[in-house]
């Protein structure tokens, strides 16, 4: 698949954007400061530093190491520059769906139990988050889908993976959508940043009835992982390693120029979610 940016003009995507022309050009022949020149100086010593030691020693083992070699910086930016390239020591302990006590709450049962068609649009509503590997790190995608058309109505991109994620992305979708939480169903796995307190609280102000996947059970979220799948088999795959900026842009163009409006749905009658909509 072509890059779909190769064929639209740079004014176009700046207007989509929400940026100005003269922005984007004068941020293209930008510079970089003192601070990003010391950044990049740092970041290929810790590279190279952890590689030789085997991706063993953890941020504050790599700060000894970067003051022994001349370096002048600080505990807490040796840890922000390993975050954004996503590293994780091979020692440290890895916690799969923990989060400090009191944090989040008991799942919810699974009350969507794979009734995946649904008649009315604003009725069910599907929520996941995907991971992409980009040139400063990870930057994690959410995306709600109506289950009626399996319409993209809110997705956000963030360098960091936690409730505040989906509430923005909730929040988008409400805003375009603006449903009767009452009849309004919500469904998840049952991720740390769905059981939040401050995502179930969310639902509970809005009155929504909120649905998760059974633990460990991909298949009762089966709407949300195909469209991750395609998203990255279709669009994804075809590009070279991004920034996290180029990440969030083909992103936005993969689901509001293809996926919503032109991508056609077998479960749909071969239509687009943008069509379908409109028809039904």
């Amino acid at each position: 698949m072509r890059n779909a940016c190769s064929t639209l003009p740079v004014t176009k995507l700046c207007l989509w954007l929400s940026v100005s022309s003269a922005g984007y050009y004068k941020w293209l022949q930008r510079k970089p400061t003192a601070r990003d020149q010391e950044n990049e100086s740092l970041l290929s010593f810790l590279k190279k530093e952890s590689d030789a030691q085997g991706c063993i020693p953890g941020y504050r083992k790599l700060w000894l190491a970067a003051i022994a070699n001349g370096f002048y910086c600080n505990k807490k930016r040796i840890q922000r520059l390993l975050q954004g390239l996503g590293y994780r020591s091979k020692a440290s302990k890895k916690r799969h769906g923990r989060s400090p006590k009191g944090e989040t709450l008991t799942p919810a049962l699974n009350l969507l139990n794979r009734q995946f068609k649904v008649k009315k649009p604003n009725r069910v509503w599907v929520s996941d988050i995907t991971q992409v590997r980009c040139k400063e790190g990870w930057q994690y995608l959410c995306i709600i889908l109506d289950l009626h058309s399996r319409k993209a109505i809110g997705w956000s991109t963030s360098r960091i993976n936690n409730a505040a994620l989906v509430l923005k992305t909730l929040n988008k979708a409400w805003k375009t959508r603006k449903p009767d939480g009452e009849k309004l169903m919500f469904h998840s796995d049952q991720g740390v940043q769905y059981r939040a307190k401050k995502t179930m609280s969310w639902h509970h102000k809005k009155g929504l009835t909120v649905s998760m996947s059974r633990k460990g059970n991909c298949w009762d979220n089966a709407c949300s992982e195909s469209f991750f799948a395609q998203y990255k088999k279709e669009w994804m795959s075809n590009l070279p390693e991004l920034t996290r900026h180029e990440m969030t842009m083909q992103s936005r163009i993969y689901i509001e120029r293809y996926y919503n409006a032109t991508r056609r749905h077998g479960t749909l009658g071969g239509l687009s979610p943008n069509d379908f909509e409109q028809i039904n």
